[in-house]
């Protein structure tokens, strides 16, 4: 019975993985008493705003955790443009512009004056018990709304609504692909026909597809440029939110780029070196990742409508790349990851006749 879950749980366990090292497990994380709560104002068009919210505020946060709480408030909605309208006037600011940090009895103001303040603030305030959120007129309102996850104030309607054709198409690509991994995600007969038919070149072309939206992504990313976004979705958004960043510092496209590439080695080494030494295993090894892949991309997709409130179509094109992978990968990865399990002691050989037998017979 013990053997009955193993190659299913190998796959999921890549899945958790992923998802744990993005944050979405929740880890073993004491409550904090001392809290220092601040709130950013920004614009989604101001370059200098996603450099504070992408390279400053996460290494902070990941470094206080929960004693760090910063409200992000988008100036070009009403609520916030109220709200900064009255820190103007609270804080008699010298010089009015987005990114603005309040924190306390302390306003900052641009991409050089949060990074120089913000980090000794934070000591400061913790070291006298803590600090909570602004007094301001409407700010308690606000509050109330508040999503830690997201880092904003608007509610889950709001945030759908804000881009609705691209969450709504998001939301169908996301079906999609938890489709995919449901069907990759067990060993099936139709597997190896889809795999024989599109190999190798069917996956070169999906791998260059990925491959050139994980590139463009990257490229917008280090360098900060505008993204051209087509029709729908608002890439722009996605691309500044907090969730761009992986560990604080690794955009998330360079990322996906590095794990096309390594599929794409995998693979060439699978199709074209079959002299080369642990060859057998090497169609195991790409399928592993196309999973890991696929998994990653649904909780991405997942974030884009409920939770950053914007989709990003190239984020869409490479999930799609990705489950695409998943299942043209899955014929020629399930037998060699059987024969990884055998070797590594973790299944039986029989065990794998055994359920290709049950199987074969609920066929016919």
């Amino acid at each position: 019975m013990r053997q009955r879950h193993t190659y299913q749980t190998v796959l999921l366990s890549l899945w958790l993985i992923s998802l744990s090292i993005i944050g979405l497990l929740p880890g073993d994380v004491q409550a904090q008493e001392k809290t220092v709560q601040a709130v950013l104002f920004y614009s989604p068009s101001c370059q200098h705003c996603h450099e504070v919210m992408t390279e400053v505020i996460p290494p902070l946060e990941a470094e206080y955790g929960e004693q760090l709480e910063v409200l992000e408030l988008d100036t070009s909605q009403p609520r916030g443009q109220a709200l900064f309208q009255a820190v103007v006037e609270e804080y008699q600011l010298d010089m009015v512009g987005v990114p603005t940090l309040i924190v306390g009895e302390h306003a900052m103001v641009g991409s050089i004056e949060i990074p120089e303040q913000f980090p000794g603030l934070i000591e400061d305030y913790l070291s006298q018990g803590g600090v909570g959120w602004p007094d301001l007129p409407g700010m308690q309102a606000i509050v109330e709304n508040y999503n830690p996850e997201s880092g904003t104030t608007l509610t889950l309607q709001e945030r759908f609504t804000r881009d609705l054709a691209g969450n709504t198409l998001s939301v169908v690509v996301l079906i999609g692909l938890v489709a995919a991994f449901v069907a990759a995600i067990r060993p099936r007969a139709w597997h190896t026909s889809l795999a024989e038919r599109y190999t190798p070149w069917g996956i070169i072309l999906v791998l260059i597809v990925g491959m050139i939206a994980a590139s463009y992504l990257a490229y917008v990313e280090v360098t900060q440029t505008e993204a051209v976004c087509g029709p729908v979705g608002d890439c722009n958004t996605v691309q500044q939110s907090r969730f761009a960043l992986l560990f604080g510092f690794l955009p998330m496209a360079v990322f996906g780029l590095i794990g096309y590439v390594m599929i794409l080695i995998a693979f060439i080494y699978a199709t074209w070196f079959e002299q080369g030494p642990y060859h057998d295993y090497a169609p195991a090894i790409v399928f592993a990742l196309s999973m890991f892949g696929l998994g990653f991309s649904i909780y991405l997709t997942y974030l884009e409508p409920f939770v950053i409130g914007a989709t990003c179509a190239w984020c869409l094109t490479s999930a799609i790349a990705m489950a695409l992978l998943a299942l043209l990968t899955a014929g020629p990865g399930w037998p060699a990851l059987e024969d990884a399990l055998v070797d590594l002691g973790l299944v039986k050989r029989k065990y794998w006749r055994k359920r290709r037998r049950r199987s074969k017979r609920r066929r016919q």
